[in-house]
C-alpha cells in the first residue's frame, strides 16, 4: 500500500501561503527548508531504515515533524493540519477531525516527546476514511 501513495510537495508551500493569507496576523516566511524536505522525505522514504508503514502513521509523522520542527515563521500547526488533510485527499481519503487533533498539534509543538504516536495513529485511523 505505501509504495502507491501520493505525497504533498509544492502543495505544502502553497498551503502555508494560504494560511498566511487567511490569517490576519500570521507572519509569512520559511524558517527551514531542510525541515520541510526532511518531513516529506521521512514519510515517503524513511530515514536510517525507519519509515512509517501505513498512511495513518505517515500522516501522524508528517504532522509531528511539521509542527515540532517549526519550519515556518508562523502558522506551523495550521499548515501541518491542512497538509495532513491534503495528504489524505491525494490518496482518496476523507479526513474528518476535531479538537482532539488540534490539541495533539499543540502537544507536538510544546512537548513532542510526551506524545504517544501509536495512540495518535489509532486516532488518525478513526478520522481517515477511504473514499468509495
Amino acid at each position: 500500500m505505501t509504495g502507491d501513495l501520493a505525497y504533498p510537495s509544492v502543495e505544502l508551500l502553497d498551503i502555508h501561503e494560504q494560511i498566511v493569507t487567511d490569517g490576519d496576523t500570521t507572519e509569512p516566511g520559511v524558517r527551514s527548508e531542510d525541515a520541510i524536505s526532511f518531513a516529506l522525505q521521512y514519510v515517503s522514504e524513511g530515514f536510517f531504515g525507519e519509515v512509517p508503514e501505513t498512511i495513518h502513521g505517515k500522516a501522524v509523522h508528517l504532522m509531528r515533524l511539521l509542527v515540532a520542527e517549526h519550519p515556518f515563521v508562523d502558522g506551523n500547526k495550521r499548515t501541518a493540519l491542512r497538509t495532513v488533510v491534503v495528504f489524505y485527499m491525494l490518496n482518496e481519503y476523507t479526513f474528518d477531525y476535531g479538537d482532539v487533533l488540534r490539541n495533539l498539534a499543540r502537544r507536538f509543538a510544546t512537548d513532542e516527546a510526551a506524545v504517544d504516536t501509536d495512540t495518535a495513529i489509532i486516532y488518525f485511523r478513526a478520522c481517515g476514511r477511504r473514499n468509495s
